[in-house]
């Protein structure tokens, strides 16, 4: 919630002036825990990959990282690295589109994408979710959502062009809806994540008319430049 309410607070225009950054550094510090992932809230969670991201997020966003321990947020991140090079929520956990995108965003944050290894191999397994659109893991149906997750990845890994982005515009599309808004798949009702989520697919692929996004914050560049990425 730190995280989306910053990012709205920022696409809002404040220049959080009100925002007490030293509570949230001294907050996320307390989340961080032994094995370098983060809780979501401090009286006993779940922690996992998706809390590692939005810590980074936070920290770039407020322009402090004093909250983090990077070397064990970094050690957790490798170790969440799976057989076939997918990363998971963490270590043992099957590959994951989703928390592949939080980890490789969290590492691009910290400055810290060189310590990833294989990325050869991690390239190869993100295209390989592409059906039409991408699916989020082996076996499983595509859905507008990784359009981002994958997409946004494979950005961040110099590795975008490889997408068959026809493909993916094509998808999406069929999972517009005449109320407007996208769904996950065709034929379901529209929801504002799947919105959200399948045109920031779409710009990943340039499309006219959708401004090009920051893929590590998961927002328009012309927001995330005002936090010099």
């Amino acid at each position: 919630m730190t995280y989306t309410a910053l990012a709205i607070l920022k696409m809002c225009g404040d220049d959080f002036g009100r925002v007490h950054k030293p509570s949230i550094a001294k907050a996320l510090n307390a989340l961080q825990q032994s094995d370098g992932s983060f809780c979501p809230v401090a009286n006993g969670s779940e922690n996992d990959m998706r809390f590692v991201y939005c810590a980074c997020a936070i920290s770039k966003m407020i322009g402090d990282w004093s909250g983090i321990d990077k070397d064990r947020a970094v050690k957790y991140i490798l170790s969440s690295q799976s057989y076939d090079y997918g990363i998971a929520q963490a270590p043992g956990q099957e590959s994951h589109g989703g928390s592949t995108y939080c980890a490789v965003a969290a590492l691009v944050l910290m400055e810290r994408l060189a310590d990833l290894p294989k990325k050869e191999n991690l390239i190869q397994w993100l295209l390989e979710r592409q059906q039409s659109g991408f699916q989020g893991r082996i076996n499983k149906d595509v859905d507008t959502c990784y359009s981002f997750w994958i997409g946004a990845t494979l950005d961040m890994l110099g590795a975008y062009q490889l997408v068959d982005f026809p493909s993916v515009k094509g998808f999406t599309l069929l999972c517009q809806h005449k109320m407007g808004g996208f769904s996950k798949c065709e034929g379901q009702y529209p929801d504002v994540l799947h919105t959200y989520l399948g045109l920031c697919g779409l710009s990943l692929g340039g499309e006219p008319g959708i401004l090009p996004i920051n893929s590590a914050l998961g927002f328009s560049k012309r927001i995330a430049d005002q936090f010099q990425m």
